[in-house]
């Protein structure tokens, strides 16, 4: 059985990545978690002085935000029904990210799906705040970020961005490896050569990388490192019809940074396929 938490601010790009989500694990069996997190309406309308008052408003935010998170459950279920998946509902005070990283720890939950836009839906807002704080703060899954307005279609070529930087194994790799097998899709190892040559860590590290992925027969990509690396990405996946874009996001290793912590969020902004984040294990 496998656990997806699935954040919801009620917005359409949050329910299409629950969609999303509901159909890549049509075959799976699957308990989705719907959470809706009302810390910003806590702090922001509660009385600091009069405690009662703060109190009978966090219990209305509970009513309110349970009701609406079971209006997504049932509308889920209704527009993909399932025998394979169910459905829980929460509701919580506590930050979106506190939230989850509890819940992924409670749940045993191994990915997050959520949209990259926001409720405000506003056209200068490339990726919601919560987006942008969950891929940050996320700890012990990995998080899978869907474009605002993608409609479902079968993964069939994924793309691994990667630098060849630090070493691999199999567990930080697992949420790749589970996904292509899922789907059968090819994965195509892409790599930006800023410099003429690797060096022999980074050579070393590519065998080990291909060790692991023995199994799913990937493709290297070598692209010329003539402009950023998010460009040459990006141009890249418009190219190959890419799928899905994976990478694994390294947050606290002072020696060495597979990408700048702004590449990543950049590519979450922008990239119009799903963008599935693996936590590095540090």
């Amino acid at each position: 059985m496998k656990t997806i938490l699935v954040p919801t601010d009620f917005s359409a790009n949050a329910y299409a990545a629950l969609q999303y989500a509901a159909q890549l694990y049509a075959e799976t069996e699957c308990t989705f978690i719907i959470v809706h997190s009302f810390e910003n309406q806590v702090s922001h309308m509660t009385s600091r002085v009069d405690i009662a008052k703060t109190e009978a408003v966090v219990a209305e935010f509970y009513s309110t935000y349970e009701e609406q998170c079971d209006e997504v459950k049932h509308a889920i279920a209704k527009d993909v029904p399932n025998a394979n998946h169910s459905y829980k509902t929460i509701a919580t005070s506590l930050t979106l990210a506190r939230a989850i990283n509890k819940l992924i720890v409670k749940e045993q939950a191994d990915l997050v799906v959520m949209g990259n836009k926001g409720s405000t839906g506003a056209a200068d807002i490339l990726v919601g705040s919560n987006t942008l704080a969950m891929i940050r703060k996320i700890k012990k899954a990995s998080l899978l970020i869907i474009p605002q307005g993608f409609e479902f279609k079968s993964v069939e070529k994924i793309a691994f961005a990667t630098g060849f930087k630090r070493p691999y194994s199999k567990v930080e790799l697992e949420p790749l490896l589970e996904l292509v097998g899922k789907t059968n899709a090819t994965v195509k190892v892409v790599y930006v050569q800023k410099k003429e040559k690797k060096s022999d860590e980074q050579r070393a590290n590519a065998h080990q990388l291909h060790e692991i992925l023995e199994e799913t027969n990937p493709e290297n990509n070598w692209l010329p490192g003539t402009s950023d690396t998010y460009n040459a990405i990006t141009s890249y996946i418009q190219k190959e019809n890419i799928d899905l874009l994976a990478m694994i996001y390294y947050k606290h290793n002072v020696f060495v940074r597979l990408f700048r912590e702004a590449t990543v969020k950049d590519i979450a902004k922008f990239s119009l396929i799903p963008f599935l984040i693996v936590p590095a294990q540090d």
